[in-house]
């Protein structure tokens, strides 16, 4: 059984690598000219990454709205840090005001909006990175809510 954010954070996975925005593997191993899609952690390889976190932002007290925050790294290699600039504008373009999708995991996002953005620079081996928030309306019914 897994938790609903690693549900959100594996159907998001999955959505991006089936709109050609990376692969996903759920082992973690990529090859150097794939770009990985990972959650939560920042590995040191590949030098293309998309790394997928999430944070609570809202919950309403007694229906299943929520509001999640999934924070997008992205990660290129080169010295054209257009690169990285350029995925972070396809998943903008796939996710920015995107209305009711049903992930394969059965999470249900009712609206996703990108609510801040920003250039990262340079890591110690000289590779490109940005970062973007998105807001993600969720239906998440538990225990105590409708």
């Amino acid at each position: 059984m897994s938790g609903f954010n690693t549900d959100l954070l594996t159907g998001l996975a999955v959505y991006l690598q089936s709109n050609s925005i990376g692969t996903w593997n759920s082992s973690g191993i990529y090859t150097a000219q794939q770009t990985g899609i990972v959650l939560g952690n920042v590995p040191q390889s590949p030098d293309r990454i998309v790394t997928l976190t999430t944070y609570g932002v809202q919950d309403a007290p007694s229906l299943s709205d929520s509001v999640i925050g999934v924070q997008m790294r992205c990660r290129w290699s080169g010295s054209d840090p257009r690169l990285v600039d350029d995925l972070s504008d396809l998943i903008f373009n796939l996710l920015h005001g995107k209305l009711h999708l049903v992930l394969t995991t059965g999470v249900i996002i009712v609206q996703s909006l990108r609510q801040s953005a920003a250039p990262l620079g340079q890591d110690s081996n000289s590779r490109w990175s940005n970062v973007s928030n998105y807001y993600m309306s969720v239906h998440r019914p538990s225990t105590n809510r409708t």
